[in-house]
């Protein structure tokens, strides 16, 4: 007897190994493409004798001495020191060094590598979030945008920040679209990687737990909701709390993932950049500038940290009228369409291809023109006729780091990663004139079909 298709095939042998779907085209195209503009961009800037600079030199000390079995430690002026600093970057790298030796332009490589990921995870969160047809568009925006590329070529944190992010967002959007504890544990995992990459991730999985606990969050009984919600914390303590255990027993005293954060808020907020107009907004080392530099000399990271801290919170205190002028001028610096300002360092020799690039036209300047107004649209457009709450939640973050530049300081490096989240609402509102455009040539057409009769 012949079984109606409505009835299961019980008999049916099941494969032993479930076969894992490979990448598509599309994606092996982004990831492709992207690669070879970070990697040219590297050969243009580097050639193959690049050396570590800025917070590169750290993250390359870290790795070799890692890779060495030397531990998570830095040079000292006599001997190496143990430090607290931001340990995935150095860690991933530290497996590279193992198999290629203390090669700085491999070093490089890797970041082209990682850097040519974040397209992939701008198309598959716009995917997600807002269909295919706008995930693809904000995909091949990723893979060409300037700010994007220039950071892939260099020693930093940017590029592995931003596909930690994006990831982090993916997963809780699957989480906030089918509420499961497993997702909620998962969503929670990437939310401790992207901060022990960078700590400025702490504050975005509470952001992410207030927007399930709103009314339009997760459609749960509350006791549900409270205990997906704690799995999302769960998981960040499991993940994070080794790395603090252990900056607990070497530094003697407690650091949740770096020290750092009281040098960083004074280096923005001190006389000489408030005061000078070629830094208002910026920031400089203090530690290596003085008085600070004589100060701070044999204290510990912790010390320093502390004694920056208390610097900072007290001269600003000191200047609270010009808070509001100051947080304007660090706004106008993190979102300034130019790559180029009177204070901005050079991360390029003189004559060099990016040299003659920004002498002539300024990449940064033409995409903004270009990209801004969409992704201006775009987010119009999500907020007036948007049904699926989560489809916000980029905004919400973007906003997070902008308001989080107006206590340290503005700059691109603080804006790299909600670039990719912009792009997103930038791919919206391509989508949206697209479709206008093609609904206005077909209402032209049919126009002219009932006239011709």
């Amino acid at each position: 007897m012949i079984k109606r298709a409505t009835e299961p095939f019980e008999d049916r042998p099941r494969p032993l190994l479930t076969r894992i779907p490979g990448p598509s085209g599309e994606v092996l195209a982004l990831f492709l493409v992207a690669l070879v503009l970070r990697v040219g961009y590297v050969l243009a800037v580097h050639a193959t004798n690049a050396q570590p600079s800025s917070d590169g030199i750290t993250y390359d000390q870290l790795a070799w001495n890692l890779a060495r079995g030397m531990g998570f430690q830095l040079q000292g002026e006599a001997a190496l020191y143990p430090t607290a600093k931001a340990p995935l970057l150095p860690w991933m790298l530290s497996l590279l060094y193992r198999a290629t030796g203390h090669s700085y332009f491999s070093a490089l490589l890797l970041q082209c590598v990682i850097g040519a990921f974040v397209p992939v995870g701008v198309r598959t969160l716009g995917r997600e979030m807002f269909g295919p047809s706008i995930g693809r568009i904000a995909g091949w925006l990723a893979v060409c945008h300037p700010l994007l590329i220039f950071f892939s070529g260099y020693l930093l944190t940017e590029s592995l920040f931003c596909v930690l992010v994006l990831a982090a967002l993916h997963s809780s959007v699957m989480w906030l679209k089918q509420p499961k504890g497993s997702r909620a544990f998962t969503a929670g995992v990437w939310w401790a990687l992207a901060t022990l990459t960078r700590p400025t991730a702490l504050p975005l999985p509470f952001m992410v737990a207030l927007w399930a606990w709103a009314p339009l969050g997760l459609m749960l009984q509350p006791a549900e909701r409270a205990k997906q919600v704690g799995m999302v914390f769960l998981a960040l303590v499991l993940v994070i709390s080794p790395w603090a255990v252990r900056n607990t027993i070497v530094l003697g005293e407690f650091v949740l993932v770096t020290t750092g954060g009281g040098r960083t808020l004074l280096d923005a907020n001190n006389a000489q950049v408030w005061d000078d107009p070629a830094l208002r907004g910026n920031a400089i080392s203090t530690a290596e500038v003085e008085p600070w530099k004589s100060k701070w000399e044999g204290l510990s990271e912790t010390d320093v940290d502390r004694a920056a801290s208390a610097e900072a919170i007290a001269f600003g205190l000191s200047r609270w009228k010009q808070w509001p002028e100051m947080a304007l001028v660090k706004l106008a610096r993190f979102w300034r369409p130019n790559a180029v300002t009177s204070s901005t360092g050079r991360w390029w020799a003189r004559g060099s291809l990016p040299d003659r690039v920004l002498g002539t036209l300024d990449p940064l300047l033409l995409w903004s023109l270009l990209v801004w107004p969409m992704a201006l649209w775009g987010l119009v457009r999500t907020v007036r006729f948007t049904r699926r709450h989560f489809q916000l939640l980029p905004f919400w973050v973007i906003a997070l780091f902008t308001l989080s530049t107006m206590v340290f300081w503005g700059a691109l490096r603080m804006r790299v990663p909600v670039e990719p989240l912009v792009l997103l609402y930038a791919g919206a509102g391509i989508a949206d004139v697209l479709w206008r455009v093609r609904m206005r040539r077909a209402g032209l057409a049919l126009i002219a079909s009932a006239t011709k009769r």
